[in-house]
């Protein structure tokens, strides 16, 4: 970024200063022989010179900053706006990453205890208690996994897709 604003700068001011040198000393030259020609080539000269060219340099350095700082100012905007958007949207994902494994744990979970607890009461279950228990949380585990990511996309694609 200090490389391209240099190289900015450096243009800028090889080119304003060309033109409003060029504009500058050929009034200055005009205006001081008409008026003065041998009388005031000395001194009065040199005092002109360096007051016109104080002035020019004072113009010229104002043009030139004003220009790189805006130029400057896109350029740090734009990476700003970028590095801010990025670090929304991840916040939102994970938001919604969270409501969503909330919500879908629950359900999930829910259905699927129903659905083994009706499963196993049909069996007999002083016999197969522990073999049955260790079944059903696998199981169990298994199926709320799947539906757990199943529900967990489908609900992130449509909230990422919604926003």
């Amino acid at each position: 970024m200090e490389e391209v604003m240099e190289e900015v700068m450096e243009e800028v001011m090889e080119e304003v200063i060309g033109e409003v040198m060029e504009e500058v000393m050929e009034e200055v030259m005009e205006e001081v022989i008409g008026e003065v020609m041998e009388e005031v080539m000395g001194e009065v000269m040199e005092e002109v010179m360096e007051e016109v060219i104080g002035e020019v340099m004072e113009e010229v350095m104002e043009e030139v900053m004003e220009e790189v700082m805006g130029e400057v100012m896109e350029e740090v905007m734009e990476e700003v706006i970028g590095e801010v958007m990025e670090e929304v949207m991840k916040e939102v994902m994970e938001e919604v990453m969270e409501e969503v494994m909330e919500e879908v744990m629950e359900e999930v979970i829910g259905e699927v205890m129903e659905e083994m607890m009706e499963e196993v009461m049909g069996e007999v279950m002083e016999e197969v208690i522990g073999e049955v228990m260790e079944e059903v949380i696998g199981e169990v585990m298994e199926e709320v996994m799947e539906e757990v990511m199943e529900e967990v996309i489908g609900e992130v694609m449509e909230e990422v897709m919604g926003r």
